[in-house]
């Protein structure tokens, strides 16, 4: 029995010149921690079934995310924490690994004090925010984190497929659902309306993919949304829309408001709590489109890949928070 306080790692199937490196490491900081070493895949399982750890350390390989995803489906219960070791850089590729539950991902080569302090780090790690997206929206919890200026990792899971979104100081830097990354992988990871999401801080940061302010991201997803609706509506002569149509010509008319307006009004909705509200102001956005269109001309009529054209009296593009002036 491991005394009242104590944490105990697993250090699974390393090398065994790396496994001994790392618990003489981790021997110095025994007054807290219980160490084991398992050298074969049947001895890991079995003391997974029948023991407690709060960290895992573990080999695995970026190409194959789904060996780590069923460890996590098996160790969740238990509130076991994942440290990767892969043997090539920490690159774009190792986002995978966290997106399947990896909770931290570092080069096998690092040094082993590098890799002692990440162990320890993580097994004192506290998860920020957790809960199930049937209560709470994944465009919503992301965009409370970003108006909270966070700087974490969201794991996303639903029965489907898993996902990752990473924030910097409020401002989205990175995500990933499967195979697809950046803001096609945003796209899909604001559809989710079931399963699980937590929030945890890491240490490190993944490549850059998305260099856009978090209401850009968050609109072009929802804009992306919609089209693929419309697109599946068009695909079916009986059945309408399962969510609302974008607003009409005479809605956006009605409400005056330019892009940029609109997009503060959700804002401020949804920091006073009213998130149906500002889905419709920012409905109304993306009806307006950021170039400066007049109402009417809805930019979701356009493919998602494409950008609207510049006016055709005009001899330069405007900039895209001014409206051009028409001669």
């Amino acid at each position: 029995m491991t005394p009242a306080g104590r944490k105990r790692i697993l250090l699974a199937e390393l090398d065994d010149r790396l496994a001994i490196s790392l618990l003489a490491r981790l021997y110095e900081h025994n007054r807290g921690y219980d160490v084991l070493l398992s050298r074969t895949a049947d001895v890991t399982e079995t003391l997974l079934q029948t023991e407690r750890f709060h960290v895992l350390v573990i080999h695995a390989h970026p190409s194959k995310p789904g060996d780590i995803a069923k460890l996590e489906g098996e160790l969740r219960s238990m509130n076991t924490r994942i440290v990767a070791l892969i043997d090539g850089e920490v690159d774009a590729s190792s986002a995978a690994l966290y997106a399947a539950g990896a909770d931290s991902v570092r080069q096998v080569a690092a040094p082993i004090t590098d890799l002692a302090d990440e162990v320890l780090r993580v097994s004192r790690a506290d998860t920020l925010l957790e809960g199930r997206l049937d209560q709470v929206g994944t465009p919503e919890l992301i965009q409370m984190l970003c108006l909270c200026r966070r700087s974490l990792m969201v794991r996303i899971e639903t029965s489907s497929e898993r996902g990752a979104v990473w924030l910097s100081n409020g401002e989205i830097h990175h995500a990933i659902s499967d195979t697809v990354s950046g803001q096609k992988a945003m796209s899909r990871i604001v559809r989710a309306d079931n399963g699980r999401f937590r929030a945890i801080i890491t240490s490190t940061m993944p490549t850059r993919t998305i260099h856009q302010d978090w209401q850009h991201v968050m609109l072009e997803a929802a804009r992306e949304v919609d089209e693929a609706a419309q697109q599946s509506t068009l695909r079916q002569t009986d059945a309408g829309p399962e969510s609302g149509p974008p607003p009409t010509q005479s809605q956006v008319r009605k409400l005056g408001k330019t892009y940029r307006e609109l997009t503060e009004l959700g804002l401020q909705s949804i920091k006073a709590g009213d998130f149906s509200k500002a889905r419709e102001y920012w409905a109304a956005a993306r009806a307006i489109g950021p170039e400066g269109q007049t109402p009417g001309m809805p930019a979701l009529i356009k493919p998602a890949s494409s950008h609207p054209p510049a006016p055709t009296l005009l001899k330069a593009t405007p900039h895209p928070h001014k409206r051009a002036e028409r001669r």
